[in-house]
């Protein structure tokens, strides 16, 4: 981690939902955080969201300073209304997931454009829902075999990994949580969405910075030549940082653009 420097020349900003604009603690956006992001768009700062919720899940924060989004966690991205990219699960590798769902060896969430639902109401998803407070719909998994899917989250713990992959094709995951794991394409990701948005609005890596706390944000990092890790981060995300912040609920992205001289 490098101490705090004023940055200068940053056209655009990157900010993760959960754990970093959004905090599970207090079920809400930071009034810090709000007023940060506006303040930056005032600058002249490009707010962007990259998250791994679908846009119909947003509605838990103030979108209304992002002109730009990567949602599902890459696969659907969006700008001014127009969508530039979609990459939704090969069918293949959906069959092989919904056959093992029905085999009992995990519990799933498939997230489609305009709905999300999961396979069961194990004791794993109860805890997820109650970690994120939210309720999931149970639905018969059959149905992503004729709709399109675009993210998987597959309640299988550290280690447990292989039971999807041994069998799968064309996926990779991330984890941000030990309860579950993000699952999209290898095509996708918010690494992909941010080149995306890098080349969309004509920016290079050193224009843009990134906020972030969990494993499916590394992907980002790697992208922004610079990097703002929350205090609540994993240390995955920490370790590869430029800078650290305080945790979401003591004003980190506040703290962090103010250190920076962005606002």
């Amino acid at each position: 981690m490098k101490p705090w420097k004023k940055l200068s020349g940053i056209k655009a900003a990157f900010f993760d939902v959960d754990g970093t604009l959004f905090s599970h603690t207090t079920n809400s956006e930071p009034a810090s955080a709000i007023h940060a992001v506006k303040e930056l768009k005032r600058r002249g700062i490009m707010p962007i969201l990259a998250t791994g919720r679908p846009t119909y899940m947003l509605d838990i924060i103030d979108t209304t300073p992002f002109e730009a989004a990567i949602t599902i966690n890459g696969q659907y991205c969006l700008a001014q209304d127009k969508v530039l990219y979609s990459c939704p699960i090969s069918k293949h590798d959906i069959e092989i997931v919904v056959a093992q769902v029905k085999q009992g060896l995990y519990s799933c969430q498939f997230q489609e454009l305009d709905c999300y639902y999961v396979s069961d109401r194990s004791q794993r998803v109860i805890d997820m829902e109650q970690f994120v407070n939210q309720h999931y719909e149970v639905r018969d998994v059959s149905r992503a075999l004729t709709h399109d899917v675009f993210q998987l989250n597959a309640y299988l713990y550290p280690g447990e990994e292989h039971l999807m992959f041994d069998k799968t094709h064309d996926l990779k995951y991330a984890r941000w949580a030990d309860k579950f794991i993000d699952v999209m394409p290898c095509e996708g990701g918010k690494s992909k969405g941010a080149r995306i948005m890098l080349e969309h609005f004509n920016l290079s890596a050193d224009e843009v910075i990134c906020f972030g706390d969990g494993g499916n944000d590394i992907g980002i990092f790697d992208v922004c030549a610079h990097s703002v890790a929350m205090g609540n981060a994993q240390d995955c995300i920490k370790d590869k940082s430029e800078f650290i912040t305080h945790d979401i609920d003591d004003d980190g992205i506040y703290f962090a653009c103010k250190q920076l001289g962005l606002i």
